[in-house]
């Protein structure tokens, strides 16, 4: 076992180790993750008013329609978590920016422009009458992928254009910030020429707009497939077993973090349109594969209190607060699980059992699911169960918290054991001096 293990360790550390780093020092990437981050604010700040105009208290929401509470909460969330395309248009070209060394806060307004100037604008009511507006959707669940694309593509046009110096050169004499301001007026002429062009190109198309055709061509069968609640098992496992290697697993979660919010979103609209949501079972089933941080080491941590050796009764205080709070470090390097070859097939598969019993569970369960709620990171998951999902969901979570217990189990009493054993022949060689 410890010979396979090694030649395991060994490709993984020549092959997939230097893979995921260039994945996490990747420019793009790292601004698409870093811009979908700064967008948690927009999601976090408005989750207690989520949770508060969705209680499913008869009085209470009686109250809250009747008051007209409901419905500023509803607008609250419509012009933020509904209107994401918008915020991360501007988020991810400023963090492009940053990282190619050109001025963030140029690059995300013409970004954020750019993006707002491809939306359809022009809103036919009946045969002869029209009116101007936008689109939500293009704001919202259509709008993610453009965002994402163009944002990143202005960025880095501007970044190209500022290199090859076109710019306007003002004396000395003329203030920094008027300089600063002035400047780039060349490359936002040449940037929206090339987003005009491409506005009025996809006139000519069935699509008729490009939000229309990356919805159809592109983010529907995307979506289609990543939203399959048996993605999460696939990612989630893909993440467990890299970061057993030690490599952290937001090499793969940045991948795959728009299309999360990107099902979302759609999930959202659906939510709050009163229709059935399209990906419910993917929310749901994601939380049954990630709890307690990447592995779902929270099992492993309740498995401590049943410990003999001293190590592990000593670690099971220190370790088990953060793990309840999504911080496992503590036990990848402290245990260690890392290249720990105990623990490999429990983290193989951490994922996917407590995530084959929620889905099995979800799928038969009365479970009212509420997507506009988005909680932090940090908070401990079986809260963030009974939140976003009522008391049955928590149940659930409960259930798949205790299968990862029961995964850990048998391969923590051989680790425990092996400390257990070590202690006593220190002990005994101590007595015997």
């Amino acid at each position: 076992m410890a010979n396979a293990m090694d030649t395991m360790t060994e490709w993984m550390n020549s092959k997939v180790g230097p893979m995921a780093t260039h994945l996490s020092e990747n420019k793009y990437l790292k601004a698409i993750s870093g811009g979908m981050m700064q967008s948690m604010p927009l999601t976090l700040g408005v989750a207690l008013i989520a949770i508060i105009i969705n209680l499913p208290i008869p009085g209470v929401s009686d109250f809250l329609q009747s008051s007209g509470l409901a419905q500023c909460g509803t607008e609250l969330i419509g012009s933020t978590m509904s209107l994401l395309g918008i915020y991360i248009s501007w988020l991810i070209a400023y963090q492009y920016a940053k990282e190619d060394g050109t001025n963030p806060i140029t690059a995300a307004v013409l970004s954020m422009a750019s993006f707002l100037a491809l939306v359809p604008s022009t809103v036919t009511v009946s045969e002869d009458s029209t009116i101007s507006a936008y689109m939500s959707n293009y704001l919202g669940s259509d709008g993610i992928f453009v965002a994402i694309v163009f944002s990143i593509f202005v960025a880095s046009f501007y970044g190209f254009l500022t290199r090859k110096n076109i710019k306007l050169t003002l004396p000395d004499s003329v203030p920094p910030m008027v300089t600063d301001s002035l400047s780039p007026v060349f490359s936002a002429m040449i940037i929206f020429g090339v987003i005009f062009l491409i506005k009025w190109g996809f006139t000519f198309t069935q699509w008729g707009n490009v939000f229309s055709f990356v919805s159809q061509i592109i983010a529907a069968p995307l979506v289609g497939v990543s939203s399959s609640p048996w993605t999460n098992l696939i990612v989630f496992t893909a993440c467990n077993l890299i970061w057993f290697f030690g490599v952290h697993p937001n090499s793969i979660l940045s991948v795959v973090y728009p299309v999360i919010i990107a099902v979302n979103i759609e999930n959202q609209a659906a939510y709050l349109a009163g229709d059935p949501m399209p990906h419910a079972m993917f929310g749901l089933v994601g939380l049954c594969c990630y709890f307690g941080g990447t592995g779902n080491t929270i099992g492993l941590c309740l498995d401590m209190f049943t410990a003999r050796s001293e190590k592990f009764k000593a670690m099971r205080s220190l370790m088990t607060i953060p793990n309840i709070f999504n911080i496992n470090e503590p036990v990848i390097f402290g245990v260690p699980v890392m290249l720990n070859p105990i623990f490999f097939i429990p983290m193989l598969f951490a994922s996917i059992v407590p995530g084959l019993i929620g889905m099995a569970l979800c799928s038969v369960l009365p479970i009212s699911y509420n997507p506009t709620i988005s909680l932090p990171f940090a908070m401990p998951s079986f809260v963030n169960a009974l939140i976003v999902g009522g008391p049955m969901y928590m149940v659930v979570l409960l259930i798949c918290m205790a299968s990862s217990a029961l995964l850990y189990y048998p391969f923590f009493k051989i680790a425990d054991n092996q400390a257990y054993e070590e202690e006593q022949a220190l002990a005994a060689a101590h007595a015997a001096e």
